[in-house]
């Protein structure tokens, strides 16, 4: 007890002890079932005098976990935490004692462990308004071309927008309204299902609907869309209790039957007339759900879930884990098999539904990962401000030792709740686009946030 009175003192009296090097996201900690023991390893001289590591000790031991650092002998059950310098870097990772289970792995650079991450990057920050009234869940853009304008696509809950990024300025062109009642953005890509120049947009609604007495559950809509000029044309009718994406450039489907219960394998997908069906299935990635997968090339694949990726090999275990935060929305709703009953001393209430969360986009390129980590935090019942930014992020691995885990290197630093991103390309330029909002819900004022992006 001691122990812990001592870490908590650190933890409390030293809030910005808390730099970006011992920082760490923790939320992965509780996924683990066994015993809640961690044992420090680490060749890192005089880390029992670096008060930031002592802070990230105390949030463990706030989290139940009794830390072994210091002290004679080494559980064979329970967690460890290592720490390890690695040429000019210290790798850091928290995994079972058998080394099975990994549930954190990161690098942090010595000589920026107190840096803020702002400090990575000299590109000017621009901050654009979107139209009033325009609050767009998801963002993407357009195929390179000789315009001298960029396009965008907007996906919200209630409308598909084709935009125009051009002199600081964007501006709505072309939209098409959803007919779905009280529908909600789900998932926006772009790619090429046919041989014609127009450039392709697979959209994916939900509806969250109610089961008389028995909870809620999201009905899904699929529909594929094209650009044909300044318009905006819709390629096919929607399809119900289906989802699809471009992976790759190539349009994938799922059965997503959430009333039943029912998601499907991964296939290709078939667009004959105005229709969307399933094709041959997609041999490596029949077995993944289609909104969290990001191939890489045949032999790996990167898969997000609501709070971190990992790299995979088909077939094989996992690599490291890279702890991204948790981001919950936008979430579909399907009903238990059997409902679950919580009791409290005051009352008793039933469960029926759970909640599936759609990961956040990551853009994958070989070897290396562009997304976002959600380090700020909400408001909290009218008490506290929103504090904290998010930081656009790069994720690179050794190919030739893939589990090592991942190098972090920080792009910029958002002062918001990243909703989503992409890249645009404008002339010789390319630039990086952040949708961003005022509320982790998306209930408040969006931004666009726009950086210049580094050749090579």
């Amino acid at each position: 007890m001691k122990r812990v009175l001592a870490f908590l003192v650190f933890l409390f009296v030293l809030p910005n002890a808390l730099a970006e090097g011992y920082d760490l996201p923790l939320d992965s900690l509780s996924e683990w079932t066994g015993k809640k023991a961690i044992s420090v390893v680490s060749n890192v001289p005089d880390l029992d005098k670096d008060t930031e590591f002592l802070a990230l000790l105390g949030r463990l031991s706030v989290r139940g976990f009794d830390v072994n650092f210091g002290r004679s002998g080494f559980s064979d059950e329970g967690l460890v935490l290592e720490v390890l310098e690695v040429n000019d870097k210290i790798a850091i990772s928290i995994k079972s004692a058998d080394s099975q289970k990994y549930l954190l792995s990161t690098f942090v650079d010595q000589a920026q462990q107190a840096t803020s991450v702002t400090d990575f990057s000299t590109s000017p920050q621009r901050i654009l308004p979107l139209p009033a009234g325009f609050n767009p869940e998801r963002v993407e853009a357009l195929p390179g071309s000789a315009r001298a304008d960029s396009r965008l696509i907007f996906l919200s809950n209630a409308t598909l927008a084709l935009g125009s990024l051009k002199g600081g300025n964007i501006q709505v062109i072309d939209k098409l309204q959803s007919d779905i009642k009280n529908s909600k953005a789900i998932y926006l890509s772009i790619g090429q299902s046919d041989s014609d120049p127009n450039p392709e947009i697979a959209v994916v609604w939900g509806q969250d609907r109610d089961i008389s007495g028995k909870g809620q559950y999201t009905k899904i809509y699929s529909q594929l869309f094209e650009v044909s000029g300044e318009e905006l044309r819709e390629e096919t009718e929607k399809t119900e209790n289906v989802a699809i994406r471009f992976i790759n450039n190539q349009l994938h489907v799922q059965r997503y039957e959430l009333l039943a219960g029912d998601i499907g394998k991964l296939m290709v997908a078939s667009v004959k007339g105005s229709g969307i069906g399933a094709g041959e299935e997609s041999s490596s990635l029949s077995d993944r759900e289609i909104f969290s997968v990001f191939p890489i090339d045949d032999a790996t694949r990167i898969s997000v879930a609501e709070s971190y990726l990992e790299l995979q090999s088909p077939g094989g275990k996992p690599f490291p884990r890279l702890e991204l935060g948790r981001v919950s929305l936008p979430r579909v709703a399907m009903p238990l098999k059997e409902r679950e009953i919580v009791t409290t001393p005051d009352y008793a209430y039933s469960v029926n539904e759970q909640y599936l969360s759609i990961p956040r986009k990551v853009m994958a390129e070989e070897g290396e990962v562009i997304t976002f980590l959600r380090k700020r935090r909400g408001a909290f019942a009218g008490l506290t401000s929103a504090s904290g930014s998010d930081v656009m992020v790069s994720a690179s691995w050794d190919r030739s030792s893939p589990g090592a885990g991942f190098s972090i290197t920080p792009i910029r630093e958002i002062n918001s709740f990243v909703i989503d991103f992409s890249y645009v390309i404008t002339g010789d330029e390319s630039i990086l686009v952040v949708l961003a909002n005022e509320e982790s819900d998306s209930q408040g004022a969006s931004h666009i946030y726009i950086y210049s992006v580094p050749s090579g």
